[in-house]
């Protein structure tokens, strides 16, 4: 019997890792186990899972970027329509 450990992640989602394999597997070339896995441990972790930790970066940056392009294109446009004799400095 294969050792896993469980990691159930506060995002409802959950990852089965493997601890230790069983002596069979240990001899397999390609750690082939056909028999029980067994649970040995349950860890509670108190963050969401990388998946839902880079999903959400995601969003926030979409939502920042979409925030930010949406106030300072509509000011910057004004601001040279309201200054025709502004110039743009070129190097």
């Amino acid at each position: 019997m294969c050792d896993y450990e469980e990691f159930i992640w506060s995002c409802e989602h959950s990852d089965f890792r493997l601890k230790s394999y069983c002596h069979k597997a240990r001899n397999n070339p390609g750690h082939a186990c056909n028999f029980v896995k067994r649970l040995r441990h349950c860890w509670d972790q108190g963050r969401p899972c990388d998946a839902c930790l880079a999903k959400q970066a995601a969003e926030a940056h979409a939502q920042m970027m979409s925030g930010w392009y949406g106030s300072n294109q509509a000011s910057h446009w004004s601001f040279a329509a309201d200054h025709p004799s502004a110039t743009v400095a070129s190097f």
